[in-house]
């Protein structure tokens, strides 16, 4: 196998992230400080939210979010079989039930109608996520959640920049997550965020962020230590700078590998941009036969991809070995989906020419195969 040549994802990092970490170090002020706050502020007037609380990670983050809304042992929350697995374990921390529906297949989303199917009297939260960044169907997952008054975590790891008609990030949700891992759109290293318009919702968050501490050394719930550090908040702030320079060139590389694939028969694009959305385009996935052929063959030439994901969740080992509950429905187009995705490169400093090159060499492939 040849080196790498173009990753499937690299992060947007020049000296300014340097300097603010070396700054920010030398200041002596290293845990959740000023730099945090500010962080926190400006996250939360892009997407839209009255509050945001820095932490750890995105993974933590919805763990706090369904201890915030009381997600205990015999309750069931519902989510699509299409997922990164923190979206269920999350869940699975909790005690309860993970209960996973299928995905509709012209966004790759949760399917509105298959939550509705499986609601019960122990649904307690619907969990969804936007695809890659692909807006899922907002207006109705809201609908049911105003219907059944069972609230709404949005897991939008994969969403900043994204919107939905009227809709920003913010305003989705009762409860909203973000990661900020290496490989998101915007990065602290590692870090995440969680946003709500709740004031009750924040205050409790903010708690469980700091171990459970309402005042110093007097606890009042069960919480951990998830707070953000003044490095990350550093990084991310530099990030910030160039988030929306970060989602147009994004948008760029998707208009060309759209323009370059399109024709190609062998090859379905399921991301194709909607008048009333805005796509963040965390990955670029596309769908094809021989998909584990196709990736091998990609590598061997110094190109990296991804398969996001090989398998639904509840195929997964820890939920396959009945280790923990969960229930499912028939999800015939998750199904479908896992078994010809491939996400080819994406990021915010990946050159028109390497699109082509990609492009060029995918079509190579299959026709030979």
């Amino acid at each position: 196998m040849k080196k790498i040549i173009l990753r499937w994802n690299q992060p947007s990092f020049s000296d300014a992230e340097l300097k603010a970490v070396i700054k920010t170090f030398k200041s002596g002020w290293l845990t959740m400080g000023s730099k945090v706050k500010v962080f926190e502020k400006k996250m939360s007037k892009y997407v839209n939210s009255t509050y945001g609380i820095g932490v750890t990670n995105g993974t933590v983050a919805l763990d706090m979010a369904l201890k915030c809304l009381n997600i205990k042992n015999q309750d069931e929350v519902i989510l699509p079989a299409l997922s990164y697995i923190s979206t269920s374990t999350a869940i699975t921390y909790q005690g309860a039930t993970p209960v996973f529906v299928d995905i509709k297949k012209n966004n790759c989303n949760i399917n509105p109608t298959e939550i509705e199917r499986a609601i019960t009297n122990k649904t307690k939260a619907i969990v969804f996520i936007d695809y890659g960044g692909n807006p899922a169907d907002v207006k109705e997952i809201k609908d049911i959640s105003r219907k059944h008054k069972i609230p709404v975590v949005h897991d939008a790891a994969q969403s900043l920049g994204l919107k939905y008609k009227n809709y920003h990030i913010g305003d989705i949700g009762d409860i909203t997550t973000m990661s900020f891992h290496m490989a998101k759109i915007l990065t602290t290293i590692e870090g995440g965020m969680i946003f709500t318009n709740n004031r009750n919702y924040e205050k409790k968050l903010r708690i469980l962020r700091n171990i459970g501490e309402n005042k110093k050394y007097h606890h009042e719930y069960l919480g951990t230590n998830a707070r953000m550090t003044e490095l990350n908040a550093a990084i991310g702030l530099v990030q910030f700078t160039k988030l929306n320079t970060m989602l147009n060139k994004r948008l760029k590389i998707v208009k060309r590998y759209i323009e370059n694939l399109k024709h190609q028969q062998k090859i379905f694009l399921p991301f194709i941009p909607r008048p009333f959305t805005k796509c963040s385009y965390f990955f670029f996935p596309i769908l094809i036969k021989k998909r584990d052929e196709v990736a091998k063959k990609l590598l061997k030439i110094g190109i990296d991809t991804r398969i996001a994901y090989p398998m639904p969740i509840y195929k997964q080992r820890l939920y396959k070995m009945k280790k923990y509950n969960f229930k499912k429905f028939i999800c015939k187009e998750a199904e479908k989906f896992c078994k010809s995705v491939i996400n080819l490169p994406i990021f915010a400093d990946m050159k028109i020419s390497e699109v082509d090159r990609v492009s060029e060499s995918l079509v190579k492939i299959l026709k030979d195969i």
